[in-house]
């Protein structure tokens, strides 16, 4: 049991590595429990449909059964959801055998196997209403002998799918392993990847600090990325969303404005490539959809443009570059217009020029090609 055992973890590992899968754990767990059937199950607990199934043990007959008919109809699924994850769970535990039996899902479908009547489990990931189970069957005349073995090895693998879990979860984009701690953990500046319902799945050191600041412009106690101000949070979902929704894979600029804060912020959004990888029966589960990665400066932290730059870039005179820049720092014509001592009229002059030469159509257009080029000068 002991080098089943050490196998059994290495392979978890490895799945999570990308260096083998989960035939070879279903493999292992088989032989370490002969006549048994055992089974990996991904599930909407919400709506009873099955996500992804693999098992050793089962006729493909009964695999398909089970996938297009009975997942929804098993009764002690409802209950699993109750537990917390790495949890071993016994089915008569959770529902009287008695009831268990006379369920379709027991008369139709376990009871077609053999003698499978008893089973052990546990949840290994949950992501809201989604979880993956693995489970073994076995006959209820061994479960004295069967269970204790069982639970012991499901006890100590739930351990070790949980950190592989957290591995598989950081090396799910293009960079590959190491490509979060390694570029983006460096970073200096805030960086999130959220999905489109502005779930955090991973942030670097300065995003962390951000949302954990007292008072500050933005938190996310529940997991959840928002911004302190209504307006503000409602334009930064939708920067999220018009990434994740877009046909090509665009980087979206917004200029945030806070209530009450004197500071503003630019969030740039991109969406997150994934590597090509194969898809595993986690991934069900795991896999929240595109990714955005989300990066946040305070106006504090920009640099400002030089004037030789925009000169080299865009042939601006001064008098554009000067405008261009209070354009970045979030003034208004109005206000520029009132500290240079000139009129509006005349800044508007400037204005359609310096849009000319930046190849821009509209104001907000010319505000993202410099915030662009401003992050270039940190």
């Amino acid at each position: 049991m002991g080098f089943a055992q050490n196998s059994l973890t290495s392979c978890i590992y490895d799945m999570a590595l990308g260096r083998s899968n989960w035939d070879t754990i279903l493999d292992i767990l088989a032989a370490t429990f002969p006549g048994c059937i055992i089974t990996g199950s991904a599930d909407n607990v919400a709506t009873g449909t099955n996500l992804a199934f693999a098992s050793r043990g089962l006729a493909p007959s009964a695999v398909a059964s089970y996938v297009s008919t009975y997942a929804s109809l098993n009764p002690i699924l409802p209950a699993t959801a109750l537990l917390a994850a790495n949890q071993v769970f016994h089915d008569n535990h959770l529902l009287d055998r008695a009831v268990t039996a006379a369920a379709p899902f027991h008369r139709k479908w376990v009871a077609q196997l053999g003698d499978f009547a008893a089973s052990s489990g546990v949840v290994l990931l949950r992501q809201g209403t989604r979880q993956l189970t693995l489970e073994v069957r076995y006959s209820a005349q061994r479960q004295a002998e069967l269970r204790p073995l069982i639970a012991g090895v499901l006890s100590e693998a739930a351990q070790h799918f949980e950190r592989a879990f957290e591995i598989a979860s950081r090396t799910r984009f293009s960079g590959g392993r190491g490509y979060l701690e390694g570029v983006v953990a460096d970073l200096p500046f805030s960086v999130f990847f959220v999905s489109e319902d502005m779930r955090i799945h991973y942030s670097n050191v300065h995003g962390e600090a951000l949302r954990r600041q007292h008072g500050g412009p933005f938190s996310s106690a529940d997991g959840i990325l928002r911004a302190a101000d209504e307006r503000a949070d409602h334009q930064l979902r939708t920067l999220v969303e018009r990434v994740t929704t877009s046909k090509r894979t665009p980087t979206s600029v917004q200029q945030i404005s806070l209530g009450g804060m004197d500071e503003r912020y630019f969030a740039i959004a991109r969406l997150a490539l994934r590597g090509n990888q194969h898809y595993q029966l986690h991934d069900a589960v795991l896999d929240p959809g595109p990714l955005v990665m989300l990066i946040i400066h305070g106006s504090l932290e920009m640099s400002s443009l030089p004037t030789d730059l925009l000169w080299r870039a865009f042939s601006l005179t001064e008098s554009e570059a000067r405008l261009a820049e209070a354009l970045l720092n979030g003034a208004t014509l109005a206000d520029f217009a009132k500290e240079r001592e000139v009129s509006k009229q005349t800044l508007r002059n400037q204005l359609v020029g310096v849009m000319r030469k930046t190849g821009t159509r509209r104001q907000s257009e010319l505000v993202s090609l410099l915030t662009r080029l401003a992050l270039t000068c940190l």
